[in-house]
Formats: structure tokens, sequence, C-alpha cells
């Protein structure tokens, strides 16, 4: 299914439903000719996961790699690179699998077992041959990691594994070690790639807390956003340094917050709030010479009581959405001239491809069971379809599965 809009330019629809045969299938990258997703299912008694590949072309799946997971508690992570899938099969135990699977042949690259001292954490994928991953204590390392704890007053252990080598190194910077997977960040720049590591305090709610108290807690409670060219970070890492080279790009004190928004090819987003003032707006900092500009305001007007700002993560697009009764109003405040009304049935904005096209998610739940709906509305004819499933976007191509 395809939908025109104006100027020729076309936003793909495509439907995995039929494909995606139950709930454990998962979405892993969707690409311009390729989508990749991995699917378990249950087969003479065995739980098997299978690696496949969607061609949008000739709209034909092939299976690119399938195993036997011995262990019924399996949790698989996907980490996808331009040549390969990386992924980490764990229980939640010191033991995980680490596995390179060639996205052409389907060949495994590599395949590593290890057993970590503490119990899996998380993990994040730095590149195809790099992964951090976070362990935490159980009751055989309970003294190790006390010691551990008492030396150097972190909470979990942190060690860069390498596939190539087949080796790992404990790391020791508290900016790493005290992060969670989902603040480190990487991206390519031109050949080469950089590390991005988000230092936030708290959440939002407890970042105002400290601001409302900041007569006893002081000035200092930051946030802070660092960043490194990746290959410095692995051979300081690799060397055991104390600190990494990674140079402080964004902060904040007690009085505001910096919070990471997204990235497109040129440019990453983060949205930055001054308590005081209650003002906040966006900050882009180009890619390449780190520029640093407001891009855009993130505040409400006087009469517009009721609304609130989404950010597309994947390209830095951003939208006001305001409730105005009958209806909501979208409209774009970065990267977009949408200006559209939409009914409040379609449930909450997600994002908008061309400017046309709003892609919105509603969730019906109860005690027992939920259903989760997306919506496709054209603000031009003011069509509207509904789909009872799950939704990614990628440029101008939406998928339902």
């Amino acid at each position: 299914m395809s939908k025109k809009a104006t100027g020729g330019v076309t936003m793909k629809v495509v439907d995995l439903r039929n494909i995606f045969a139950n709930c454990n299938d998962q979405l892993i990258e969707i690409s311009d000719n390729r989508i990749y997703y991995a699917e378990e299912k249950n087969e003479e008694g065995h739980n098997s996961l299978f690696l496949l590949e969607y061609n949008r072309i000739t709209k034909r799946e092939r299976i690119l790699a399938n195993y036997i997971l011995d262990r019924p508690a399996f949790v698989p992570h996907f980490f996808s690179f331009p040549d390969i899938i990386f992924m980490v099969l764990e229980d939640g135990s010191s033991h995980i699998e680490l596995l390179s699977i060639d996205k052409i042949t389907g060949e495994e690259r590599s395949a590593v077992m290890l057993n970590l001292v503490g119990n899996f954490s998380e993990c994040a994928a730095l590149d195809e041959n790099h992964v951090i991953l976070f362990t935490e204590e159980d009751e055989t390392h309970a003294e190790l990691f006390s010691e551990y704890r008492r030396l150097t007053g972190f909470a979990r252990v942190a060690l860069l594994f390498d596939l190539e080598e087949e080796s790992y190194y404990y790391l020791r910077d508290p900016r790493i070690c005290n992060a969670s997977a989902n603040d480190l960040v990487t991206y390519s720049l031109e050949d080469d790639r950089q590390l991005l590591v988000l230092q936030p305090h708290g959440d939002e709610k407890e970042k105002w807390n400290c601001y409302r108290n900041r007569r006893w807690l002081g000035d200092h409670v930051n946030d802070h956003v660092w960043l490194c060219p990746l290959f410095d970070f692995i051979v300081s890492a690799k060397s055991g340094e104390k600190r990494v080279p990674l140079e402080l790009i964004l902060s904040a004190g007690t009085d505001g917050l910096v919070r990471y928004a997204g990235m497109n090819e040129e440019e990453i987003y983060f949205r930055v709030k001054h308590f005081p003032s209650n003002d906040q707006r966006l900050c882009a900092v180009n890619k390449r010479t780190g520029k640093r500009q407001i891009v855009a305001q993130l505040n409400l007007r006087s009469n517009e009581l009721d609304g609130y700002f989404s950010i597309d993560t994947e390209d830095g697009r951003a939208y006001k959405i305001v409730d105005q009764g009958d209806c909501f109003v979208a409209t774009g405040v970065l990267h977009s001239n949408l200006h559209a009304p939409y009914s409040k049935e379609l449930g909450d904005f997600i994002t908008c491809v061309e400017d046309r096209f709003i892609i919105a998610k509603y969730v019906l739940a109860d005690e027992t069971d939920s259903f989760e709906f997306h919506s496709i509305y054209d603000c031009l004819t003011g069509e509207q379809q509904s789909y009872e499933c799950s939704c990614a976007v990628r440029g101008g191509t939406v998928v339902l599965y």
C-alpha cells in the first residue's frame, strides 16, 4: 500500500502483519530496500529464534539465520550495523552469548560465550566489534561486589568486550560506569564513529525537585553531555585509564535540565529548560563543527492551556500538539510546516510523514487485556485508516507489524 503526497512524494506503507506471525516478533531495522526482524517460535518442543529479512523490492522474505534456544528464558538484544546484525542472548544470569551475523550470507562472523562476574544487567553495542556490558551483584560474587562498591562507589561493573580479540577490559570512568545503556549513543560522522555519553540527573521530575530544594542541595546538581571519537574511547578504555577523553558539549546546573531529543544527518538535538523562567527550547549541536544554537521555542502561548511538544527522535522534527476542545491541532515547530486539526479519537500523536500523514497511537486496555491501534490520517483529504498492530516509522516509510 502507498499514498501519494503533493509534489509527487510518496509515503510507503509496508504491511507486515501477515508475516509477523506472533507477539514475539521483534523489528530490528528498516532500511531503504530491506527490513530486518526476529521471530521466536516453538517447533517440535524447541524454542527457536529466526533472523529474517524482508526485501521491499521483491516483497519476499528469507531466513538469514536460526538458532535453537537451549534456555527458554533467553532474551535477545539486537543491534544493527551496515554489514552485520549483532545479537546478545542473556537470561539475567552470568552466562551470555554474543553473535555477529552477516546480513548478506547469514553466516556467523563471530560467536562467543561468556561467563561474567555478576549477573547480566544491560548492554550497548558501540560498533560491529565492540560492546559495553553491565553486570550487577549475584550470590556467587556478593562479597566481591561489596568490596567493589566500597572502593569505587559503583553499584555495577562495566566492561568493554572486543569481539575480534575475544577479550574484555574493565571500565573505570564513573561517567561510563554509572551510565545506563540508553545513555550511550553512537553515530557515524563521515568515516568515523562518535560516542555520545548522556549524563542526566534522574528523570525530569527528580531534577525539578532538586531545583525546588536547591537551598540545601546547592547549584551543582548537573546534567552533562559528553562527546568522544569512538576510536579514542576504545584506546583509552583498553589502556585502563580512569578518565576516558570525553569532551563536555552541554551542561545544566540545578536550575535547569538538558535532555537528548534525537539527531539527523547534520545535527544532534537537545531539549533544554530553565526552571526559574519555565523557558524551554530545542538546542542543536552541529556534528561537524560543534556549533550550538537554539533552533526552536518549546513554550505554549498564554491561550494554549492544554498542550505539549512531540519530538521525533529519528530526524529531529518537532511538533506542538494543542487541545482545542473538539480536536487536537498539530503544528510543526522544527523541520515541519504542518498545521492541521485531527480527531482526539486517533489517540496520541506519534509523528507526521511529509507534513501530511499524521501517525497516531491509541491503546485500549482493561484489567486483563491490552489492544494497540495505530492510525494514519491524511490531513489533505481527511481520509483515515486504523490498524490493530504495532507501528514503526523511518523517513517516508511506515511499517505495520
